[in-house]
């Protein structure tokens, strides 16, 4: 097991006291969340993992099946594998995410030509970096970047590392709302294993890219505004095996001209139809705003398709987002998007929020559509504050544009499948063919 170093400069948690198999681990903090970044080999499980924490505290997402035992102050549990996992307090108090990292996939050996390396042990700061055609940034565990990352028409770079990148420099220095990583008009581009924290704006944005992977990134955003992963314009995207907390969006699928409503200081044309986008096997949380999995506001193209989320774990969506969101406020067809295996550990205001509509974002007179959307294999465990309060909206702008072939199939509410669609406190308007279907007999 690698329990990095971190670099003294960081905020600390020490009364966390995290052990694996009887090592201490280093604590780190924000103020969202507690978090901890280890590498794990094959021989190091099954592990013994301690904590400092209540007696009720719970292993999250549920569907890992982590159970653990309390005693003294303490908790303990088993990890069977690397894993994401959010250790939840019953008290209140601040989750700690527990980052048991896989060892890295092919690290760059130092002085390999075209690679930007950091420093283990060293925060680096880089009021704003940018990159060549096949560059690498490096950061390995135990080393920060603190700064903005803006890659502008490259093609096969890398972003990679158990580092951490630290978005906070620029939004103490200027007060703006700048995007951490910006990746403008891209191809074939990774970005994988980092842990992104304090932002003062959206953290990924891959925007006009085609051919864009994210693999086992972390990010944990205090900001109000600091959406997860804003795919913009972009086609032939991959995002997986990521844990995502979010104040905003987790994930969203846009495309606009960025940087006319919402951020400060850049300027990108990302009016390209979206097609080919896979989010699989991510845990996300979603707090004060936005939701946990968005298409829209902003879509001043003709198509976005084939977009699809499948096996992923929703923690929370605490605020007055939606889990499943679509808002089409400008011209676009939205159409083949399907929603699958998807778990829901808590959800406040809204289960389903799809929409044609205009608002502050819109910047086209036209309304657009929405056809054929499914939802396959669905997991909702309500708590008590949902009855009454929790609904959903599906809802077409008029009849000729309108919400068309929406598909509620195996949707498992409490465990139990759902019969009706009464059951889901669905409000539609202009939409047409919204139907509940059930594989088993």
């Amino acid at each position: 097991m690698k329990a990095y170093a971190q670099p003294p400069g960081l905020p600390r948690n020490p009364a966390a006291g995290l052990t694996i198999n009887g090592a201490a681990v280093e604590t780190l903090a924000t103020g969202t969340a507690d978090f901890s970044i280890v590498a794990m080999d094959p021989e190091d499980f099954p592990a013994r993992v301690e904590i400092n924490a209540p007696p009720t505290t719970r292993i999250r997402p549920l569907s890992a099946g982590i159970p653990c035992s309390a005693a003294d102050g303490r908790i303990s549990f088993t990890l069977p594998r690397p894993m994401k996992l959010s250790i939840d307090p019953s008290d209140g108090s601040k989750p700690h995410y527990f980052f048991a990292n896989p060892p890295e996939t092919a690290p760059p050996a130092p002085g390999t030509p075209g690679v930007i390396a950091m420093r283990p042990g060293e925060i680096t700061e880089i009021p704003l970096l940018e990159m060549e055609d096949g560059q690498t940034l490096y950061l390995p565990g135990g080393s920060v970047l603190k700064g903005r990352i803006h890659v502008k028409g490259k093609s096969d770079i890398r972003i990679c590392g158990h580092g951490i990148f630290d978005g906070g420099f620029d939004g103490v220095t200027s007060g703006g709302k700048k995007p951490s990583i910006l990746l403008e008009h891209c191809v074939r581009a990774l970005v994988e294993d980092i842990t992104m924290i304090r932002p003062c704006g959206w953290m990924l944005v891959p925007a006009a890219c085609r051919g864009v992977t994210v693999r086992n990134l972390k990010q944990i955003g205090e900001v109000l505004c600091s959406d997860g992963i804003d795919i913009l314009g972009s086609s032939d995207v991959l995002v997986e095996d990521c844990f995502l907390h979010n104040n905003d969006d987790c994930i969203a699928v846009k495309a606009f001209d960025l940087g006319g409503k919402n951020l400060d200081g850049v300027r990108v044309d990302a009016r390209k139809n979206v097609e080919n986008v896979i989010v699989q096997r991510c845990t996300l949380a979603n707090a004060e705003g936005g939701n946990a999995v968005e298409i829209g506001h902003e879509l001043a193209v003709d198509s976005v398709r084939g977009v699809t989320f499948r096996d992923i774990d929703i923690l929370h969506v605490h605020g007055h987002g939606a889990v499943f969101a679509i808002h089409n406020c400008d011209r676009a067809t939205i159409s083949d998007i399907l929603y699958e295996n998807i778990r829901i550990e808590h959800c406040y205001d809204k289960l389903i929020d799809f929409r044609i509509t205009t608002s502050f974002y819109s910047t086209d007179a036209e309304r657009g559509r929405i056809r054929g959307v499914v939802l396959r294999d669905i997991h909702w465990d309500r708590s008590r504050y949902n009855p009454g309060y929790t609904i959903s909206i599906i809802r077409g702008a008029d009849a000729d544009h309108a919400v068309d072939d929406v598909r509620i199939t195996d949707f498992f509410l409490d465990g139990r499948r759902v019969e009706n669609l009464d059951e889901l406190e669905i409000a539609a308007t202009h939409c047409n063919g919204l139907r509940l279907e059930n594989t088993a007999g």
